[in-house]
């Protein structure tokens, strides 16, 4: 009866970085190679299983040398990133640190791995791999944590399974190439060290080859939905991340700055211009604030996330587009020009799409009666005479809300926020980058008491589509 072993992650994770391929490269050996299977079995035998005769895990070699097959769960790849220190760096200062990806592909935890190899076993072999199957503690980098099992269940290669290239039929669309040991096997080449083989200035070990491995694409077990040109998307958020930290009280230039990209970017995919203003409420389009709000959400002062929120609801076209949004900066005329102080290069990583209330629960609800801001809150309107400061803010507010059709929540109280005093007002750039510092509007922070609960986004005053006057429901 053929061999096969059974290779599951419990920790979802698989690494193994390719022969000759830099870990900077982000790429991922998949499937795991007969050079690196054969290899996990000696090294657990070294470790694990001393007590067991040279001679008989050499025959159990030998019978697997021969390129096995292989079944492969689905994978994604992703990679984190660490800036560690070189020989320049010095403590508590920055700089000087080298950028180092660890890739790895993600896999479902209780899917299998499946490596057949057309070979049967004897007795005796069969208890010593099923025995090494049980004792192998990774497959790859240590982080690739497994458990492995010989199968008892009959397993018959298809067309989809990755196959030897000689052995494999004309409907493969996929192709790969796998390091495996050469015949007859010396178990010294498995044995042999990275650096040793690059003291040697070798480009393989020794004792070993290119194998071509090719195989059909998988087989969809799901059902196409049909994509209609009209999307139910009315929100799209972006993690900020970056270098150094952008503060949440220079988010008025994050936003602006999406905001232009994006513009840039509907243009390019053929967006018509009356449809362009529509979403972003550019030129005085006349949009009833259903036009794209940029709100930047932040954690202890710093931004963390920019929430895109477009109440006239996205065409796929569309969100397409404004997927491309990558990377920031404050950076303006190239090398020679200046930069915007207060915004560091970031970048934009894609989060999530679809309604408000999936992408940014927190600006939704749970319904309260009482809304707190967030972000400072910029009257619209010019005090009039006779008016105390009090009554022009409720005034002010009040027409905010009628204007964007809120006005059954009626007004009850308007109170300043502590935590948005005025020294924390002061600290917030209050203007967009083509105004002028004299064009900084007052801001203060408020409390919005309704009779009844009401549910969000609560979104109001100047700059309200630039992160301005944004509410969340007080806890």
């Amino acid at each position: 009866m053929p061999t096969t072993l059974a290779v599951r992650f419990p920790l979802g994770r698989y690494h193994a970085n390719p022969w000759n391929r830099a870990v900077n490269e982000g790429a991922s050996e998949w499937p795991p190679s007969p050079w690196r299977i054969l290899r996990a079995l000696v090294a657990t035998w070294h470790t694990r299983w001393p007590d067991l005769p040279e001679d008989v895990i050499d025959g159990l070699l030998d019978d697997l040398a021969d390129p096995p097959s292989y079944r492969t769960p689905p994978a994604r790849p992703g990679h984190t990133r660490h800036y560690l220190p070189d020989l320049s760096h010095r403590k508590a200062e920055t700089g000087n640190t080298d950028l180092t990806l660890d890739p790895f592909l993600s896999v479902p935890r209780d899917a299998e791995l499946f490596i057949h190899w057309d070979k049967t076993l004897s007795a005796e072999r069969i208890e010593v791999l099923t025995k090494l199957a049980e004792l192998l503690p990774y497959l790859g980098r240590a982080e690739s944590v497994c458990e492995a099992r010989l199968a008892e269940e009959t397993v018959a290669p298809d067309e989809t399974w990755w196959r030897p290239e000689a052995s494999a039929n004309g409907t493969a669309t996929r192709r790969t190439r796998l390091l495996a040991p050469n015949r007859p096997l010396d178990r010294s080449v498995l044995e042999a060290t990275t650096g040793g083989i690059r003291k040697q200035r070798r480009t393989l070990p020794p004792g070993t080859t290119w194998v071509t491995y090719t195989a059909a694409a998988p087989r969809s077990t799901r059902k196409r939905r049909r994509i209609t040109q009209r999307a139910d998307v009315t929100a799209i958020r972006f993690a900020v991340t970056g270098r150094a930290p952008m503060m949440a009280t220079h988010g008025v230039l994050l936003a602006d700055e999406a905001h232009r990209q994006v513009g840039h970017m509907l243009e390019k995919k053929g967006i018509p211009d009356d449809r362009r203003k529509q979403i972003m409420g550019t030129k005085g389009a006349a949009s009833n604030h259903q036009h794209a709000h940029w709100i930047p959400l932040s954690e202890d002062g710093i931004i963390c996330s920019l929430v895109v929120w477009i109440p006239c609801r996205l065409r796929t076209e569309e969100v397409a587009a404004m997927l491309s949004l990558r990377t920031m900066s404050g950076k303006r005329g190239g090398e020679d020009g200046y930069e915007l102080r207060g915004f560091p290069r970031v970048e934009m990583l894609f989060q999530a799409a679809g309604g408000i209330e999936q992408v940014a629960p927190e600006l939704c609800g749970p319904p309260a009666s009482r809304w707190r801001t967030v972000t400072p809150y910029l009257p619209v309107r010019h005090q009039k005479h006779r008016e105390s400061y009090e009554e022009h803010l409720a005034a002010d507010v009040a027409a905010e809300l009628r204007y964007r059709g809120r006005s059954d929540a009626m007004l009850a109280r308007v109170e300043p926020d502590p935590r948005l005093g005025a020294q924390t007002v002061n600290r917030y750039r209050r203007y967009r980058p083509k105004e002028k510092l004299r064009e900084s509007r007052t801001g203060i922070g408020l409390v919005l008491e309704f009779d009844k609960p009401v549910t969000g986004p609560l979104i109001l005053g100047q700059l309200s589509h630039f992160g301005f006057g944004v509410f969340q429901p007080e806890r």
